[in-house]
């Protein structure tokens, strides 16, 4: 089994402790507890490796905790999207919405080595935009010097509070009026 496919199926085992459904229905009752199962869930996770993993592997966690969160909270988002050779990990609502209006959208990417970084700038590069233009929020656990990001959640450290994203993007989207489609799982 890869360390990702370990990860994976160590984050879902803490999920269906719980269980889907509850959590579920439980967010779209209340979106505000969605941040609560979202540390709880990593924690219960991350009990399973003795507290001890590389900044990689809690940055995955990380994503794999975000993904299930916004499917359960039916955020609108696309994960994995591919512009020419770019890679964005995930835009919140869509491309649809980022490609006519970018202020509107979020584009969270996952910052695993510097290397990542570059990543960025092309993104920009190609949008033809500024860093204040385009809401990019960046998960890591290296210290970034990123002046210019919205949001930056730093997961080395147990100081920063790096579990009010789900609010976060709610307000975010709410604020913007977004009206995107949103498919509800019962």
């Amino acid at each position: 089994m890869s360390d990702r496919a370990k990860l994976v199926s160590i984050v879902y085992d803490a999920i269906n402790e719980i269980g889907k459904h509850k959590i579920r229905s439980d967010v779209i009752s209340n979106i505000k507890i969605a941040d609560d199962y979202m540390q709880y869930l990593f924690n219960k996770s991350l009990e399973q490796f003795s507290n001890r993993l590389d900044g990689n592997s809690l940055v995955a966690m990380y994503e794999i905790l975000l993904h299930f969160m916004l499917t359960a909270c039916t955020i609108p988002s696309q994960r994995k999207v591919k512009i020419l050779h770019l890679s964005i990990d995930l835009i919140i609502p869509n491309l649809h919405t980022l490609s006519r209006n970018p202020s509107d959208v979020i584009v969270v990417q996952f910052i695993r080595s510097p290397i990542d970084m570059t990543t960025i700038d092309k993104i920009l590069s190609f949008l033809k935009l500024k860093t204040e233009d385009l809401n990019m929020w960046l998960i890591t656990t290296m210290d970034l010097k990123a002046k210019d990001t919205t949001h930056v959640i730093n997961l080395g450290t147990s100081k920063i509070r790096c579990f009010h994203i789900i609010q976060d993007i709610d307000t975010f989207l709410k604020e913007r009026r977004d009206k995107s489609f949103r498919l509800v799982h019962f």
